[in-house]
């Protein structure tokens, strides 16, 4: 085995190289002849060589010259600088004293350009969903118009109609004239359940028959000239006005109205009476 070029002192080491140059240069020059002559043209063949005439022309030792000089050319050599790596790049672990190679950055795929919608094209679906939107509305509005009708059909047909003469609908009491004098007693109307009066002031009223404390049914005393309630001492004027007890209010009131030159008394509307402390015949505590 040869000796490494290494371990030889400059003078040998100089010759050695010298030495594996010019073998290298022989080599050379025996592989350019030997090209050139299988280029030749057919027509002038070689003449045959015995084995032993061509075995020298083949010669096994060049491979090692080569080899040799690839050794000292890779060891004169001076190892290559690695190069700093760039932003984004990714090394690779040297191997074998090599320097580093920087891997190669993935370029990532470039997104897909949406395709450009023709107008030509989206016209027609604009208006296709105004229809639709159009035909919803429609349905829509049809839809809850008869569900309106159907439920104000439904109430107008459950709700109490109640026949003149009966509690909650319409009293006749007469021409004007049939009205109680302003200095006449009330006139009880049980079937109504109101009492009939005439205020000072002329004006008739229905005063409804229920105390507005907890509902007792008051009762006119002619000797105090008042309404007094029974259950808890409540006490009213005889047009209606609060004047003491636990109630909260004056007495309630229908409303009364002409109709073909007839007083009418609707029981079906009642008015509440004002609060007690507003009541101008209230009664101070002492």
């Amino acid at each position: 085995m040869a000796e490494k070029i290494s371990d030889l002192s400059g003078a040998e080491r100089e010759k050695r190289i010298a030495e594996l140059k010019q073998k290298m240069q022989d080599a050379a020059k025996r592989a350019q002849a030997q090209h050139k002559g299988e280029e030749q043209p057919a027509a002038t063949p070689r003449p045959r060589q015995s084995a032993e005439e061509a075995a020298p022309a083949v010669e096994t030792p060049a491979a090692e010259p080569a080899s040799e000089a690839t050794a000292v050319a890779e060891e004169t050599a001076p190892a290559p600088k690695p190069k700093p790596a760039r932003a984004g790049e990714k090394t690779a672990p040297a191997g074998n004293g090599a320097a580093p190679k920087p891997a190669p950055e993935r370029k990532r795929p470039a997104p897909a350009a949406a395709p450009k919608a023709d107008a030509e094209s989206q016209a027609p679906s604009q208006q296709e969903m105004n229809r639709r939107e159009f035909l919803t509305y429609a349905w829509g509005g049809a839809l809850g118009l008869l569900g309106l009708q159907a439920a104000v059909g439904s109430f107008l047909y459950m709700y109490p109609r109640f026949r003149a003469g009966e509690f909650g609908g319409k009293f006749f009491i007469g021409p004007e004239s049939a009205l109680p004098d302003a200095s006449a007693a009330p006139q009880p109307d049980t079937t109504g359940k109101f009492w009939l009066v005439t205020t000072e002031e002329g004006d008739p009223r229905a005063l409804y028959m229920v105390c507005t404390h907890l509902g007792c049914l008051y009762k006119w005393e002619a000797s105090n000239g008042r309404f007094e309630c029974p259950c808890h001492g409540s006490k009213f004027t005889r047009d209606g006005h609060y004047i003491e007890g636990p109630a909260p209010r004056s007495l309630d009131y229908f409303e009364i109205t002409y109709e073909e030159g007839q007083v009418v008394v609707d029981t079906g509307k009642k008015n509440l009476g004002d609060p007690a402390g507003q009541s101008p015949a209230r009664v101070e505590p002492a």
